[in-house]
């Protein structure tokens, strides 16, 4: 009977924590992405649907990429070439 009340225990504090998770990139991508790429987009004359599609998705993407390449190319992980171009067609 234990075993169950720590499983839901484990399972209920997992789902506050994604729950928080995702509120905070919601903040952090509100206040600082989006204004970000409204700056960009003004200094380059960049229309707003344009910048949303290219700049939007790199800005997204750019973390995954960059983890991708430093671990195909500086601690010779088994993440490889596939992985990141598979991973951008993607996003």
């Amino acid at each position: 009977m234990d075993i169950d009340i720590i499983d839901i225990s484990q399972m209920l504090l997992l789902l506050l924590v994604s729950i928080l998770t995702f509120y905070f990139q919601a903040v952090v991508t509100e206040e600082r992405f989006v204004p970000a790429l409204n700056v960009i987009s003004k200094r380059l004359s960049i229309s707003d649907d344009v910048a949303g599609a290219t700049l939007m998705a790199a800005g997204s993407s750019a973390p995954e990429l960059f983890a991708n390449v430093v671990s195909m190319f500086i601690t010779h992980g088994g993440l490889g070439m596939g992985t990141i171009v598979g991973s951008e067609i993607f996003n």
